[in-house]
C-alpha cells in the first residue's frame, strides 16, 4: 500500500457511495449553504471564502441541514486539496472520508473534517489556506526535480473532466455519412470545401444561408432530414470539435433519458476532456437562427464551449478507472 495510505483505505462501499455523492454535495453547497458570491472553481479565493461561512454561520448541529453543509464542505474542501496536490478520496479508520495526496508527494493524509473542526474552533479564517500552502510547496519540490511533472488526481465522476464514452451506432454511421458526403454538401451550397475551411468566422457564412434558404424554424422543421440540413448541423459540430476540443455524442430515446433531456435524440457536441465544459445541440443553434434571423448565432454559440487552453494549464493529471 503507498505511503499515504497508511492510515486509510481505498476500497470499500462506504468510500464508493461517498465519492459518487460528491458532486451532488458540492451543487448543495453551492446552492444552499454558501454566500451568492461563492464560486466553485476550486481556487484559493473559494477556500477562503468557504472557511469564512464555516466559521460565521455553520452550526454544528445535529439536523439534517447542518449535514449536509458539513457534507458538502469536506467534498469540496476535498477535491480542492486535489486540484492542487492530485491523489484520491480514502476511507478513514475513524470512518470518514479523507484525502490521499500524490504519492510522489510523500504526505500523510489530509483530513477536510479535522480541517473543518479546527476552522470552527479556532474561529479563524486560515486553516483552510495554511493545509493548502503545504500540499503547494510539498509540489513546488518536487517540480524543481522535474518541471513537467503534475500531481495525477484520481478523476471524480459527474465533477471532473472525463473520457469520452465510445461513440453510439446510430452516431458513428451519422458521421460517416456526413463526412463522406461533405464535398456534394459544399458544392449544393453554390461554394467550395476551400469556403467551408472548418474556421469560426465561416459559421456567418452558413447562418445566411440558412436564413436564405428556410426563413423560418418551421420551414426547417419539415425538411429536418434533408442533406442539406444533416451537413449544416455536422459543419457546425465539428468546429466546436476542431477548436474547441469538443466531442460528438449521442444519447438514444427511451434508453434511461428523460423525455425532456434536450440532448436525446439528436447528434449533440460535449466537453467531456474540459473542465466545467460546455455542450450545444446544432440543430437547436440553427433553429435559433432562424428564430432571431441572426446570421451571428452559429459563431456566438461557439462561446458557449469553454476555451479548452484552459484545460492545458490544468494544475493536475487526471487518472481515469
Amino acid at each position: 500500500m503507498p505511503e499515504n495510505t497508511m492510515d486509510a483505505t481505498v476500497d470499500g462501499e462506504d468510500l464508493v457511495r461517498w465519492i459518487s455523492d460528491v458532486p451532488a454535495l458540492v451543487m448543495r453547497l453551492d446552492t444552499w449553504h454558501t454566500p451568492e458570491h461563492f464560486r466553485t472553481d476550486l481556487s484559493v479565493d473559494s477556500l477562503q471564502l468557504l472557511e469564512e461561512a464555516i466559521v460565521f454561520t455553520y452550526a454544528p448541529e445535529e439536523t439534517d441541514d447542518s449535514q449536509d453543509w458539513l457534507q458538502g464542505a469536506m467534498a469540496y474542501l476535498g477535491e480542492a486539496l486535489m486540484h492542487i496536490g492530485g491523489g484520491r478520496w480514502g476511507w478513514s479508520r475513524a470512518g470518514h472520508p479523507v484525502v490521499l495526496p500524490d504519492t510522489e508527494l510523500g504526505m500523510d493524509p489530509l483530513d477536510p473534517l479535522n480541517l473543518i473542526n479546527a476552522a470552527h474552533e479556532r474561529s479563524d479564517v486560515g486553516v483552510f489556506e495554511e493545509a493548502a500552502g503545504r500540499l503547494r510547496a510539498a509540489v513546488a519540490a518536487r517540480r524543481e526535480k522535474d518541471p513537467v511533472w503534475k500531481p495525477t488526481k484520481e478523476a471524480t465522476p459527474g465533477l471532473d473532466p472525463w473520457e469520452p464514452e465510445e461513440p453510439h451506432p446510430w452516431l458513428v454511421r451519422w458521421l460517416g455519412v456526413r463526412k463522406a458526403g461533405f464535398d456534394a454538401w459544399a458544392a449544393e451550397t453554390g461554394s467550395s470545401t476551400t469556403v467551408w475551411d472548418f474556421t469560426p468566422g465561416s459559421l456567418d457564412l452558413l447562418g445566411r444561408l440558412v436564413i436564405e434558404r428556410y426563413e423560418t424554424r418551421e420551414n426547417l422543421q419539415t425538411r429536418e432530414d434533408d442533406s442539406f440540413v444533416q451537413g449544416a448541423i455536422w459543419y457546425v459540430g465539428e468546429i466546436a470539435v476542431r477548436h474547441r476540443a469538443g466531442v460528438w455524442e449521442y444519447r438514444e430515446p427511451g434508453a434511461g433519458t428523460s423525455p425532456d433531456d434536450p440532448y436525446s435524440g439528436k447528434p449533440f457536441v460535449n466537453q467531456p476532456t474540459v473542465r466545467d465544459g460546455g455542450a450545444d445541440v446544432p440543430m437547436d443553434a440553427v433553429k435559433v437562427t432562424l428564430d432571431e434571423g441572426d446570421e451571428t448565432v452559429l459563431r456566438e454559440r461557439l462561446d458557449w464551449y469553454k476555451d479548452p487552453g484552459e484545460a492545458e494549464d490544468a494544475p493536475v493529471i487526471y487518472r481515469y478507472g
